[in-house]
């Protein structure tokens, strides 16, 4: 990809994603697929024909599971966003990294094996889906902008505080 494709735009920028995709497409039909594979020795759009045609039905078995899932940091406001909307999560999550997974009707999010919330998937874009039980008990509420904000603290090491002189003693003891 990267020494082929990408080479092959020839530092013209495309303008958008699907200006991006409308390349690689062409790309892949004009050059991937019509190269003699190095492993194979075949021309790949002809395997891949075979390879199609030689697969065997899976009598019945359901075909392996894709989850589309990916890794998100929960917001101040303990919203998760996805695919242009947002979903409520307990708020003692707000600031914390989550799994928010597509299971079809349903998003799911993790926090690592925890189940912590399940929302029907929005509708359109832009949609903000609450469960309300995720947001009782909220400590801290910014009453002039009327949104609520979970102050997240930093948790950084305790680090332990000596004096220098403890040091001073080391250092000269183990000179003699």
């Amino acid at each position: 990809m990267r020494r082929n494709f990408l080479c092959g735009l020839l530092g013209r920028e495309p303008a958008n994603l699907e200006d991006l995709n409308a390349e690689l497409r062409r790309w892949i039909a004009e050059v991937a697929n019509q190269r003699v594979h190095g492993t194979t020795h075949q021309q790949v759009l002809l395997r891949r024909d075979e390879d199609q045609f030689a697969m065997q039905p899976l009598n019945g078995r359901r075909p392996y599971p894709y989850v589309d899932d990916e890794q998100r940091k929960v917001a101040r406001d303990a919203y998760v966003s996805w695919e242009g909307s947002r979903y409520s999560v307990p708020w003692r999550f707000a600031g914390k990294e989550v799994w928010v997974r597509d299971q079809g009707t349903d998003i799911e999010i993790l926090h690592g094996a925890e189940r912590i919330a399940v929302h029907a998937q929005a509708v359109r874009r832009h949609q903000i889906v609450t469960q309300h039980e995720h947001h009782e008990g909220i400590p801290a509420v910014n009453r002039q902008s009327g949104k609520t904000l979970i102050h997240i603290q930093q948790s950084a090491p305790e680090v332990e505080r000596r004096p220098l002189a403890a040091y001073e003693d080391l250092i000269e003891g183990g000179s003699r």
